[in-house]
């Protein structure tokens, strides 16, 4: 089949809105006086099909080439190879087991939608390698389910899917080329949010809310510099945009339908981080946040953890004014009460909570050196450790109030209510499981905070903790996302006082 009689010439949007066309170029009269961006004018499709005498099992074999899913219908494989032609157009060289080639000339419109349909898919992949739901926890699923359709309504969202799909590619592939076209994506994809910010019509758009998430990510993955806090800080800006545009729309916009109350909720425990690391306040632990986002809904479990956890920046900032601030008697002793008071509040929080569904998450009947923690699901996994960090947090902060020097303290118990080093002791010991090459990101995004706010703690008294300090080293050496978490980490503690644990301001960085 060589051509297609009588197909029409006309413009890409001309075709699709079967008008006549004057075919005038780059821009035809049409598009420009109904002022729209003319879609341009595709090459002739030339379509050449020869049945290949390749049988599916050999073509399974080869390993020149790449290989394709088919459905069992399909007639025999044929492997397909993108190669450079010339006049900016694709050509699709088959493999076969004679050399002769096969062109297939594609229009360069078409070859550009399968191509970022390829960097999106790879994507996706990251956060499940093999291709399995079951292997991504909620926040990922609901990625999923939205990225693929918002991506396609604002080009800030796809520039930066693009941008980390590129250059997973290319480091997967080992196109270097890729990869630096993946970072140029990144820089464009900045500009772009910036622009769109500045359009009141494209700044309240719910696509606009997941770019600083994925800009996120590529800090994460691709940001790493030796000795440098600059990672971290990108991150963090990225984390403050996100703030700001959440801010700015009110609790009730998250109310409005599902899509928005799924950013929230997915939004909230990843930007409780910067508030802890700044160890004040969050506007997230108001009232208001906390009940209008869920109007006409109700709170699920994960929901009412959230809830408690919003509470922990304020503790911390108690907790760090009582031992680095200058007070007199009095308001020293009235602020260790208050701080005692709200450690034994969120103590009795977190025990209502567990109570009231034991099987959402999971306690190890015994913890040591030696146990590395399997959960039943990633699911149940990353709600156990966030449970875990939260007790390291009201604990470790309960000590403290209670005149207990974390750094002469080697116990692992108390009489009246539990001790923070068992809660640090488990997340060390559960990096092995998230870090499964099943998990993909997924296991990387849930595990870096827990982690990281653990070392913390445990550097306060290292001897206590060394071997378990260890062990997390070691783990974390291995290639890839382990040691793409362990680059972050190095990066983000360069940017606290580790003496104090006090933020750094951005600005400082």
């Amino acid at each position: 089949m060589v051509g297609v009689p009588g197909r029409s010439k006309g413009c890409v949007d001309c075709r699709k809105r079967k008008k006549g066309c004057d075919l005038v170029q780059p821009e035809c009269g049409q598009c420009k006086g109904r002022g729209i961006k003319c879609g341009g004018y595709d090459s002739d499709r030339i379509f050449i099909y020869q049945q290949g005498t390749l049988s599916r099992a050999a073509a399974l074999k080869t390993d020149k080439c790449a290989t394709v899913k088919t459905s069992p219908t399909q007639p025999d494989l044929h492997d397909y190879q993108v190669v450079h032609h010339s006049k900016s157009t694709l050509a699709v060289q088959r493999c076969d087991v004679h050399p002769t080639p096969v062109n297939l000339i594609l229009p360069q419109s078409l070859a550009k939608a399968a191509y970022s349909e390829r960097t999106v898919a790879a994507f996706l992949e990251m956060y499940s390698p093999a291709g399995i739901i079951r292997n991504t926890n909620v926040d990922a699923r609901e990625l999923f389910n939205l990225l693929p359709l918002l991506s396609t309504r604002d080009e800030a969202l796809q520039m930066a899917t693009l941008a980390v799909g590129m250059t997973q590619l290319g480091i997967t592939t080992g196109n270097e080329s890729l990869t630096r076209h993946g970072r140029t994506l990144y820089g464009k994809a900045l500009k772009e949010t910036a622009m769109a910010l500045r359009n009141p019509a494209r700044a309240n758009s719910k696509s606009l809310l997941i770019v600083p998430r994925i800009m996120g990510l590529f800090d994460m993955l691709y940001g790493a510099e030796p000795d440098s806090s600059n990672q971290a800080k990108s991150w963090l800006s990225h984390a403050e945009g996100e703030l700001a545009m959440i801010i700015s729309r009110g609790p009730e916009a998250f109310a409005a339908d599902d899509a928005a109350h799924m950013f929230f909720t997915t939004a909230r425990y990843r930007l409780l981080g910067p508030a802890i690391r700044a160890r004040k306040p969050t506007i997230f632990d108001a009232p208001d946040w906390k009940t209008l986002p869920w109007k006409g809904r109700t709170k699920s479990y994960e929901d009412a953890l959230m809830d408690i956890m919003c509470g922990i920046p304020e503790l911390l900032w108690s907790v760090d004014k009582l031992q680095f601030t200058s007070l007199d008697t009095v308001e020293k002793e009235k602020l260790r009460l208050h701080t005692l008071s709200k450690c034994w509040t969120m103590h009795f929080q977190l025990e209502s909570w567990k109570s009231a569904d034991l099987d959402s998450i999971y306690t190890p009947a015994f913890v040591d050196l030696y146990t590395t923690i399997s959960f039943p699901n990633i699911d149940i996994a990353c709600l156990t450790v966030r449970y875990w960090l939260i007790c390291l947090f009201v604990y470790s902060s309960l000590d403290i109030a209670s005149g207990i020097d974390p750094a002469d303290d080697y116990s692992l118990s108390h009489p009246d209510r539990p001790h923070p080093r068992p809660f640090a002791r488990m997340i060390t010991r559960s990096v092995d499981y998230f870090m499964q090459e099943k998990f993909g990101v997924t296991g990387l995004s849930a595990m870096w905070f827990p982690l990281g706010n653990t070392l913390f703690y445990m550097n306060r008294h290292r001897d206590a903790d060394e071997a378990y300090i260890t062990a997390v080293m070691k783990a974390w050496e291995k290639p890839k996302l382990p040691s793409a978490m362990r680059e972050f980490l190095k990066s983000f503690r360069m940017t606290v006082d580790l003496r104090t644990l006090s933020a750094r301001p951005l600005s400082e960085l």
